[in-house]
C-alpha cells in the first residue's frame, strides 16, 4: 500500500527493498540504538521478511521525500482484536529532518487509530537512548508500569487520547510546515501493481472495515 499525505509518501516494503534496509539497519549509527544489536544476514532479512507477509501481525513502510528514501516507519505484533500495535521509525538520509519524522509518524498514528479504531499503540525503547525516549514522550507516550522481561528496555504506551492530543500541539505550535488539520483519508490511499494479488489472497484475514477498505482500493484500480 502506498499512503501520501503532508508532502512525504509511505509504501509498504517489497522484495526490492530488502538489501536497502539490510544495509542501513546495520550500519553503526542505527544498530547502536536497537535491541536487537547483531548484523543481520541477507538470509535472515529474507526469513524476517516471510514472516511480515505471512502473519498480517507487522507492517513496514520507506519513508519517501521527492521520491527519495528517507527512512523506516512500521507497526509490529499488531493484535486486530486487542486493537493495539508497537511503533518504530529509523532515519538514515542527511537530510532526513525532525519534520519528516513527526509527519510520517503522524501518517502512520492516523492509519492506527482513525482507520483501524487502535487502542494503544506501544513502543519498546533502550533506556539508554535517551532521544528515542524523549521522542515518544513528545508524541505523548508515557513511561509504561509494565516491566519488560530485558532490564535494559523499558515499555512505553500511547492512548488514542494522547495522540489527539500530540495532534493539536502539533498543529498549534505549527511545528511542521503542512497543515494537518485533515486526517488521513482513503483518498490518501493506493496500492501498487506488484501487490495486487497478495492483497487479494489476505483480504478475508483481515477485520472488516479493512477488508472492505481494500476491496475498495481493488475495484478503484480495476482489479475486483
Amino acid at each position: 500500500m502506498i499512503i501520501q499525505k503532508y508532502g512525504i509518501t509511505l509504501r509498504e516494503i517489497q522484495q526490492e527493498d530488502l538489501e536497502l534496509i539490510r544495509q542501513h539497519r546495520n550500519s553503526d549509527a542505527i544498530q547502536s540504538k536497537m535491541i536487537f544489536r547483531e548484523t543481520i544476514s541477507r538470509e535472515q532479512q529474507k526469513e524476517w521478511f516471510k514472516k511480515v507477509k505471512s502473519t498480517l501481525q507487522d507492517a513496514y513502510y520507506l519513508i519517501y521525500k521527492n521520491d527519495v528514501a528517507m527512512g523506516l516507519i512500521n507497526g509490529m505484533n499488531i493484535d486486530h482484536v486487542a486493537k493495539t500495535s508497537e511503533g518504530g521509525i529509523f532515519l538514515w538520509h542527511p537530510e532526513a529532518n525532525y519534520s519528516i519524522s513527526i509527519l510520517a509518524s503522524i501518517i502512520l498514528n492516523d492509519w492506527n487509530f482513525f482507520f483501524n479504531d487502535f487502542k494503544y499503540n506501544y513502543a519498546q525503547v533502550l533506556k539508554s537512548n535517551k532521544q528515542a525516549i524523549s521522542y515518544n514522550q513528545f508524541m505523548g507516550y508515557k513511561i509504561s508500569k509494565r516491566e519488560h522481561e530485558n532490564p535494559e528496555v523499558l515499555w512505553m504506551e500511547q492512548s488514542r487520547t494522547d495522540y489527539e492530543q500530540f495532534r493539536k500541539k502539533v498543529q498549534a505550535l505549527k511545528l511542521v510546515n503542512f497543515d494537518i488539520s485533515e486526517p488521513l483519508t482513503k483518498a490518501d490511499l493506493s496500492l501498487e501493481e506488484s501487490e495486487v494479488e497478495y492483497k487479494k489472497q489476505i483480504i478475508q484475514k483481515l477485520p472488516p472495515n479493512q477488508q472492505k477498505m481494500y476491496e475498495d482500493l481493488l475495484k478503484e484500480a480495476g482489479k475486483l
